[in-house]
């Protein structure tokens, strides 16, 4: 029987790389341990627990701002979400974030889904975005944001938090 090589059959070095990339891959990824869970709060079951957890920005973790600037009706106007890490925490710069807007009635957004940040290090992440309030009145633009904040040199927390802008348009 012929052996089968790389030279008369070209796949054939492909399915050997193939091979050994999945044993790295393996190796040094594939079979990372769970990372232990918390208790769950009293009165509360675990896949509530781990929801809340992943809903809100622990005070230990970091704080979330929105800032608006003065808004007057049928002109544009900037607001900043802004998300700071706390001492001993960082914000994952390789996890990718989104600020996603919720269509608003009497306010335009020329834009609702936002993955890039005005400013990102990682202590802070600062996403600008434009509103535009139809006539004067009170709004408020809900949406949520995705994002990764790491205790230093430990495992990091996914979130998914609520955000509210508040667009006062006189």
């Amino acid at each position: 029987m012929a052996r089968i090589t790389s030279r008369s059959r070209p796949w054939a070095r492909w399915i050997r790389g193939a091979r050994w990339a999945g044993l790295a891959w393996l190796v040094a990824g594939g079979c990372r341990a769970e990372p232990p869970q918390q208790a769950p709060a009293p009165g509360e079951s675990g896949a509530a627990a781990a929801t809340a957890s992943n809903t809100e920005l622990l005070p230990e973790e970091g704080e979330l701002a929105v800032e608006v600037a003065p808004a007057t009706a049928g002109v544009a106007t900037t607001a900043h979400v802004r998300l700071t890490a706390s001492h001993g925490y960082e914000i994952n710069e390789k996890f990718h974030y989104k600020l996603t807007l919720e269509p608003t009635p009497g306010v335009t957004l020329p834009q609702t889904v936002f993955t890039r940040a005005e400013h990102q290090d990682g202590h802070e992440l600062a996403i600008a975005m434009t509103l535009t309030a139809d006539r004067a009145g009170d709004y408020t633009v809900h949406g949520k944001l995705d994002f990764a904040v790491c205790k230093a040199d430990s495992q990091c927390r996914p979130k998914t938090v609520p955000v509210a802008v508040q667009l006062a348009a006189r």
